[in-house]
């Protein structure tokens, strides 16, 4: 992703980014809290590489999304809101196998 499609698509990243702020927590927490929102067949795969990340990721457990929170999520973040591939059309090709 370079350009314009760079920079759209890291707008959903900008209102994750704002939305922590406001809430005082971290946005890896805050994504989390929002994926665990989604329902019981949703199941957040984080890397934890260092304990500290254990812990600040198991705080996302605490956090509860209000409506509107859910809702700008869901929008930032739907399936349209990102556009392009994330690799070249030629490595594209290749990918998909």
């Amino acid at each position: 992703m370079e350009g314009e499609n760079l920079e759209h698509n890291l707008q959903p990243t900008a209102v994750l980014k704002a939305l922590a702020a406001a809430r005082r927590c971290s946005p890896a927490q805050l994504a989390v809290a929002w994926l665990l929102s989604r329902g019981d067949d949703i199941v957040p795969v984080v890397g934890m590489s260092r304990p500290d990340r254990v812990a600040e990721n198991l705080q996302a457990f605490d956090i509860t999304l209000t409506d509107e929170e859910q809702f700008t999520l869901d929008s930032a973040f739907s399936p349209d809101a990102i556009i392009s591939y994330r690799y070249p059309a030629i490595v594209m090709k290749f990918a998909a196998r």
